[in-house]
């Protein structure tokens, strides 16, 4: 092998053991490459080394020396090379990571351009990719970044660069994460373990992100181990970023445990490393996650400090997102002290949520953002009255989550992947009125209904008043951080008439469960019955024929897979499928005779011969009749064995 070649062999080494995060051993193999290709005077190789040292110094957050290393490519490289457009990425990265914006984008564009002009793919991704992770996320420009890199992620895949994937998918994750979009989040974190490297800085965003999913769902034991994870992984790899984030998870995993001292500690680490590396937007992200653990503290002046020192670090960069988040935060810590500075920051802020679309951020702070708009809306000034209106009304055009409502066996909701305590339905009738909403005709009723439903022998006047109260339950229930007469996204009270809105993306079990039934798909219908339609209500008329379709549909299943299972040789199987049939109408004969057989099968005759004189017995006891023919042929053939 050539000297040039063994040259190329260290250089694209070097880079793989960058990916997968084994960033010691990446400078030191791009060094040694560097070196040779010095001496043997080839600058092109030179510039080559030299980017992968550059971008090792980036993920250990070495900016000046990043900085440094790019200038010294430059001299090197030609106008058209892809030293050159990768020299002009790594100077873009230092600047966005550095806080300066609009030099990355005027650096990461340039190389941008001359990737399309000169046919190179590689740097092409890696441009796009740049400008959504560090330009488009954090302004909150969140509809642009993705599509950027959906098109950096289309393109890595049709040119084969597999090995690029991971940041456009690491990105697309965590913008639909920020934006209160689990589902999707998930599915792109599905496609990012595929192809992410053990160690690297993609595994250490995929369990960060992981971890704030399962902190959102209230899995705070699997949050901690996804956390656990990243901090394990960034101290292997040294990656400043990966450290960070672990940080930060660390942090809120400690607030959602109450722990808020641990919390404030690990903010501080975080905030440490921000400001050492020099990256003011991680800064001001440290200090807000310090804020919110000073502010469950009590310790409300050094929580509003560190709010104001997040703005002012945003503000100039017009870091959007953050910045709302931020202004959020401080607008509801003044109004808990009753600070007059706090309706003018209102207004502002209501302003820029609404102005840049960050609706779903009021709704995701509804605790904080709620009681605002409800005061807002009291205001004595216009202005501020109609930013709180501009707001509601954004909030009600805003998809809320989805609801995923489980009915058999016994209640169970979900919003999104907030669990909702079930002990609220017990409260004045709102379960009673979300069940009977459920069966009816396109989840809607008219009051009439509800009342001859629910109170049939109630005064009307009677049956209005319980009504109001089971709806302002229910109301209460599915969106307990709603203020007073706010509008409910699940609850629409029309005049003289109630629709329960189930948003895209919902599921109630029942209706899956007579999905499977329709299309004859019986083991999966097995799977999701978890018993009586809404036990809870077992002696309340206007549920029980919906219970009694749905126990029939549940035994027409059962025997359906006792045929089944009996036909491919599962006599265990097909017999529990019996037994679960016969406890639910023990003079069921078809479940007798497969359990026959299926006893028969297993070579234990005398159970068979039980189970039919039990519904012998059964039949002629409560019904006077006696079993058919076929069970009794069979029973005489098993007895002349």
């Amino acid at each position: 092998m050539g000297t040039a070649a063994e040259i190329s062999r260290m250089i694209e080494k070097s880079r793989e053991l960058e990916r997968s995060g084994e960033i010691a051993g990446s400078l030191h193999l791009a060094s040694q490459a560097r070196e040779l290709a010095r001496t043997q005077s080839n600058a092109d190789l030179e510039a080559l080394a030299l980017n992968v040292i550059t971008y090792a110094h980036i993920r250990l957050g070495h900016y000046q020396q990043a900085k440094q290393y790019c200038q010294k490519v430059l001299d090197l490289a030609g106008v058209e090379s892809p030293a050159r457009v990768d020299a002009l990425l790594n100077l873009g990265i230092c600047a966005g990571e550095t806080d300066n914006l609009e030099t990355l984008y005027t650096f990461t564009q340039q190389a941008v351009d001359l990737s399309r002009q000169i046919g190179y793919d590689r740097a092409l991704v890696r441009g796009l990719h740049s400008l959504a992770c560090t330009v488009y996320v954090p302004r909150g420009q969140f509809d642009v970044a993705l599509a950027v890199d959906a098109e950096a992620l289309r393109i890595a895949q049709i040119r084969g660069l597999a090995e690029l994937t991971w940041g456009p998918l690491t990105t697309m994750s965590y913008a639909h994460w920020l934006q209160g979009q689990p589902a999707l989040a998930q599915a792109r974190l599905q496609e990012l373990q595929q192809v992410m490297l053990p160690g690297s800085l993609a595994e250490g965003y995929w369990n960060y992100i992981q971890a704030n999913l399962a902190l959102e769902r209230g899995e705070l034991e699997l949050a901690q181990a996804f956390c656990a994870h990243t901090l394990s992984i960034a101290e292997a790899n040294g990656i400043a970023e990966n450290l960070f984030i672990a940080q930060m998870g660390l942090s809120r995993l400690n607030r959602a445990w109450g722990d808020a001292a641990t919390a404030k500690s690990w903010a501080q680490e975080a905030l440490t490393g921000a400001v050492k590396s020099g990256y003011q937007h991680f800064q001001a992200q440290a200090f807000i996650e310090r804020a919110r653990a000073s502010w469950l503290l009590e310790d409300l002046p050094a929580a509003e400090a560190d709010l104001r020192a997040a703005i002012a670090l945003l503000q100039p960069q017009r870091l959007e997102f953050d910045l709302a988040r931020a202004q959020l935060l401080l607008t509801a810590l003044l109004h808990l002290q009753h600070l007059p500075e706090a309706s003018r920051l209102w207004q502002e802020t209501a302003t820029q949520i609404v102005q840049n679309g960050f609706a779903f951020l009021a709704d995701q702070e509804r605790k904080l953002a709620y009681p605002l708009i409800n005061d807002g809306l009291k205001s004595n000034d216009k202005r501020i009255t109609e930013a709180s209106h501009t707001l509601l009304e954004y909030l009600q055009r805003a998809q809320p989550q989805p609801l995923k409502i489980n009915t058999l066996g016994g209640w169970s909701l979900q919003s999104g992947d907030l669990q909702i305590d079930d002990t609220t339905l017990k409260t004045r009738h709102a379960g009673e009125l979300l069940g009977l909403l459920l069966i009816a005709p396109g989840h809607s009723l008219s009051h009439e209904q509800i009342s001859e439903s629910l109170w049939p022998n109630k005064e009307p006047s009677s049956a209005q008043d319980l009504l109001h109260q089971a709806s302002s339950a229910l109301r209460r229930a599915l969106e307990p951080d709603l203020p007073e007469k706010f509008p409910s996204r699940y609850l629409r009270v029309e005049v003289g008439r109630i629709v329960l809105v189930l948003p895209p993306g919902s599921e109630v079990d029942y209706e899956i469960f007579e999905r499977f039934i329709l299309h004859e798909a019986c083991e999966s219908a097995l799977a999701i019955y978890g018993g009586d339609f809404l036990p809870e209500y077992r002696y309340a008329d206007w549920c029980a024929a919906q219970r009694e379709w749905l126990r029939q549909d549940f035994q027409t299943a059962l025997l359906a897979m006792a045929h089944q299972w009996i036909a491919g040789g599962r006599f265990r199987e097909s017999l529990e499928s019996c037994r679960k049939v016969l406890a639910l109408e023990p003079w069921q004969e078809q479940a007798v005779l497969i359990g026959m057989q299926a006893w028969a099968e297993l070579g234990n005759t005398t159970a068979a011969l039980r189970l039919y004189q039990t519904l012998e017995k059964t039949l002629q006891e409560e019904l006077g009749v006696e079993p058919q023919a076929e069970l009794q042929a069979y029973y005489q053939a098993l007895l002349n064995k």
